[in-house]
């Protein structure tokens, strides 16, 4: 498990640096606090004290502030002084460094004198190790002034330093930095703190891999020319804002120029394959630039070789890309690891999706792709290859681990426990999972919809017959007559691993069963054992697997709810899509900061009425800031007259349902089109 990321603890984060404190803005040697540039750890201790006591929080103003917050403290009892005499400030800034204004402000009557200390340290610990997957041992020099401390660390030819430079002199004893502050009532003691981190090379050196690149202004600049909502339901437009928020959080730029959404804060933010395409899916109706700029970059990452330690292949999508020290020195395969067998078929649902929505307004004729998108048919077809050489003969695609220490389930349930029987017991691979098989009969469908728009009506037909051969073997494989849903894989001999979870709703989000089946799968997934009021779980309470809080086996995972709503409303089911739509909503709501988390403990609402987080979730999280916008379109799709009255006059303001005004997506570094 991650470590936790409760109210307890702070994050702020400016894309691909972030920093994480507890309430007071302290952060503790020992736990997960600090601040990580580039999959690194610069900084983990900075810690505040007055006269040696700790101070009390107040109040963290960085919710609604990603790149920037203020922690609001009360002094503690001193000699002489009542607890509170004292205000302090700590006004907290993140770019490609950390700046922190920390601002006292006595009340009391007389002139007080107060020592001001700070204790640092910086571990440059990978993400792995403060993950707890991992621990290196490090020499750590450090350098100390009377206004400067500076820590160096080098390793193979790669160098990393954290420069701390102070606006005041200090008094340092044992590593603690102390000032001494004479505060009148009412006028303001400020000590500037601004933290610098560095990564270089010994010349020789083969350069680390160039982390995603901060374009914060530019972010901006999408974010303000987003589509609007108009809705009389209070909730939907509080979700909507709060996810355009988030989402620019999210956002990096990296080799290819264009935006690619980020996992999640605080341990992931990197490019993740599965969960930046879905993400881009997620999102199609807030532009091209997302859904263009996730398939350049998962592009330029694309496999072109066989590595069997990286688990790549060519025209395979890579699962994870990070830029760390474990990882650029190969002491972990996360560089460029290809560990997950969906990212590929959703690559390429992504392209057709983007060449569906690239046509003008009201014209489904089908064309061929814009200039944008002809570019990257190249990574369409390998990826499409890449298929091709992995399927039986029945078209049925697979994972197993090809490494030792490797993702074992190279699912979205990628848990070591996800996989299970209706028993309780646990499938292992070899696992043919369920909504891989759909995500492949709509890649399939999809690359056939773009060959009849580039008239290579052969390979258009021959992608249509595997389809159908596919659709049908699902049907023959995985179909439960006796529950009335699908199973949740195959394993190795073929058996269902016969579960009941929250996969097989992804099979109507691709369209890739029979209708007349989607009406009991929409009845099966609503059951008490799989909705909660608040989302859908992950397993079904029957299952002796079953555990509310457990991370694929029980818990509600916003994402994969929205993609089943979305599935409903595709099969004609539109009061289950809105009965799941407004759950989610109402939790939402259920939440200070309107934000839909990561995921949630699937708890049933009437007997747990309060909305009961997941101890490690991410927060904000891509896919599930996607779920917002993907459940808009849901209820967009859905005929005025079957809405529920509060969705009835839903409109987006800037955005066509099904199609995009401006085929070509803007460039990072250019002027917005």
């Amino acid at each position: 498990m991650e470590p936790a990321t409760t109210d307890l603890s702070v994050a702020l984060v400016e894309h691909t640096n972030f920093a994480v404190s507890d309430r007071a803005g302290d952060m503790l040697p020992g736990t997960y606090h600090g601040f990580f540039v580039a999959d690194t750890r610069f900084l983990s201790r900075l810690v505040l004290r007055l006269n040696g006591r700790q101070l009390e929080p107040l109040a963290s103003g960085g919710g609604d502030h990603h790149g920037a917050g203020t922690f609001y403290l009360a002094s503690p009892k001193l000699p002489g002084l009542p607890a509170a005499a004292m205000t302090i400030f700590r006004d907290r800034t993140l770019s490609t460094h950390l700046e922190e204004r920390i601002r006292l402000i006595s009340y009391a009557q007389e002139p007080i004198a107060v020592d001001v200390s700070l204790d640092l340290d910086a571990d440059f610990a990978d993400i792995f190790e403060v993950r707890g997957r991992r621990r290196l041992r490090r020499r750590i020099a450090v350098h100390r002034r009377r206004r400067a401390v500076r820590f160096t660390y080098e390793h193979r030819g790669y160098r990393r330093a954290t420069t701390i430079a102070l606006d005041r002199p200090a008094t340092q004893v044992d590593g603690r930095l102390t000032f001494r502050a004479r505060l009148q009532h009412g006028r303001p003691w400020d000590l500037q703190v601004r933290v610098e981190p560095e990564l270089t090379h010994r010349r020789g050196v083969a350069p680390p891999q160039t982390p995603p690149r901060i374009e914060p202004a530019t972010v901006r600049a999408w974010a303000a020319h987003t589509p609007g909502i108009e809705t009389s339901d209070g909730r939907l437009t509080r979700a909507w804002r709060r996810g355009i928020r988030d989402l620019a959080s999210l956002l990096l730029t990296g080799p290819a120029d264009r935006f690619i959404p980020a996992a999640g804060l605080p341990w992931f933010i990197a490019v993740f394959g599965r969960d930046s395409a879905i993400t881009a899916m997620q999102t199609l109706l807030l532009g091209p630039d997302i859904p263009h700029g996730t398939l350049r970059q998962l592009g330029v990452y694309q496999g072109t070789t066989d590595d069997p330690w990286r688990e790549e292949e060519p025209g395979k999508i890579p699962h994870e890309v990070r830029t760390g020290e474990l990882a650029t020195l190969g002491r972990i395969p996360f560089g460029r690891y290809y560990g997950s067998v969906d990212s590929t078929p959703l690559y390429l649902m992504l392209f057709a999706a983007a060449c569906r929505w690239s046509r003008p307004p009201g014209n489904r004729r089908a064309q061929p792709p814009s200039a944008a998108l002809t570019e990257l048919l190249p990574h369409a077809e390998a990826a499409l290859g890449w298929i091709e050489r992995r399927v039986d003969p029945d078209g049925l695609l697979w994972y197993a681990p090809k490494r030792r220490g490797g993702i074992v389930n190279q699912v979205w349930k990628d848990s070591r426990d996800s996989m299970r029987y209706a028993d309780g017991s646990i499938g292992e691979p070899p696992i043919a999972a369920v909504e891989v098989q759909g995500y492949v009969v709509a890649a399939r469908r999809g690359m056939a919809d773009v060959y009849d728009s580039l008239d290579r009506n052969e390979e258009a037909a021959a992608q249509r017959a595997a389809a159908d051969a596919l659709a049908a073997a699902i049907e023959d494989g995985f179909w439960m007559p006796a529950e009335g849903t699908y199973a949740l894989a195959l394993d190795g001999s073929r058996r269902q691993i016969d579960a009941i979870a929250s996969n097989a709703g992804h099979l109507l989000w691709t369209e890739s069963v029979r209708l007349d089946r989607a009406a009991a799968v929409a009845e099966r997934l609503l059951a008490p054992d799989m909705f909660t009021g608040w989302g859908i779980r992950t397993l079904s309470t029957r299952n002796p697997g079953y555990n509310p809080i457990g991370y694929h086996v029980g818990a509600v995972w916003p994402h994969d709810t929205s993609l089943i709503a979305h599935g409903f409303a595709l099969a004609g089911q539109h009061a289950a899509a809105q009965r799941v739509i407004d759950g989610l909503l109402d939790a939402v709501d259920a939440r200070p900061d309107a934000r839909l988390p990561e995921l949630f403990a699937g708890f049933d609402r009437v007997a747990t009425p309060d909305l009961v987080p997941y101890p490690t979730a991410c927060a904000p999280q891509a896919w599930a800031t996607g779920a917002i916008f993907l459940s808009v379109r849901t209820l967009l799709r859905i005929p005025v007259d079957e809405r529920d009255k509060r969705w009835r006059d839903l409109a987006v303001i800037g955005a066509t349902e099904g199609s995009w005004d401006a085929a070509e997506p803007a460039a990072v570094a250019g002027a917005r089109r």
